[in-house]
């Protein structure tokens, strides 16, 4: 078994693997990243598709990696394989690195926002210059969100929410 390879018990008693959810949650920055920068969403898709699949597995995908056996998880070819087997080697991959020069990393805090997703966060982020908390709350106040698809007053409401959470 690799070094540093946790595993737990989950609340419906099934081994789940530390590493196994750190992946899934850098596939899932990966596809936020891709899909803000403007990439295909529909390319990008099967990188939370797999985030899901990968931190529910039932094997370390880290042994899976050191094994070869990557490609027996269904969605896991060749190029998606390399992208994860640099993400468990080096902790990132060269094409999150590639497509988040052009995206700064405060602009993923506004996909935490509940039903905020990666295409909206795009569209404030490439449209409107919004690029983070401090940014979304001037846009706010200046009337800049009012308006734009996706967004509505229960939105703006839960925007609100959680930049005052943040910001206790």
């Amino acid at each position: 078994m690799a070094e540093n390879e946790e595993s737990y018990i989950d609340a419906k008693g099934r081994q789940r693997w530390s590493r196994n959810d750190k992946l899934g949650r850098q596939l899932q920055m990966l596809y936020d990243i891709l899909v803000i920068g403007g990439y295909d969403e529909s390319h990008a898709r099967r990188y939370p598709q797999l985030a899901y699949t990968i931190s529910r597995h039932h094997e370390s995908i880290q042994v899976m990696m050191e094994e070869g056996r990557l490609t027996e998880i269904p969605g896991i070819g060749g190029v998606v394989g390399q992208i994860i087997t640099e993400f468990l080697k080096t902790g990132t991959c060269s094409k999150l690195e590639e497509w988040a020069e052009g995206t700064p990393r405060s602009v993923l805090d506004l996909t935490e926002i509940p039903g905020l997703g990666a295409k909206t966060v795009g569209t404030l982020y490439r449209d409107h210059g919004i690029d983070g908390l401090e940014t979304l709350k001037a846009g706010i106040e200046d009337g800049t969100v009012d308006g734009i698809k996706g967004i509505g007053k229960k939105m703006v409401e839960k925007m609100r929410q959680t930049i005052a959470d943040r910001e206790e």
